[in-house]
């Protein structure tokens, strides 16, 4: 497991001491990064098909219905 440090300000450092009882810090903050990272993955995965979508040609509207009314029937 990798080391990573932080400052944070002194009152903010005195307040984590006095609930260090109730709040397990290192595993909030590692908690955070995590999220904090699938957030940002998620959204740039979003931003990645986009660009690959706005290539593509538009389709007239309703066709997609159609070609799943098509598929449907089909089976």
């Amino acid at each position: 497991m990798g080391v990573v440090s932080i400052r944070v300000p002194r009152e903010i450092k005195n307040r984590m001491e006095a609930l260090k009882d109730v709040v397990d810090w290192p595993e909030e903050i590692r908690g955070f990064i995590a999220r904090r990272i699938e957030e940002v993955e998620r959204i740039r995965n979003v931003e990645a098909v986009e660009e690959l979508l706005k290539d593509l040609p538009k389709q007239p509207r309703g066709s997609i219905s159609s070609l799943v009314r098509e598929s449907r029937e089909g089976h």
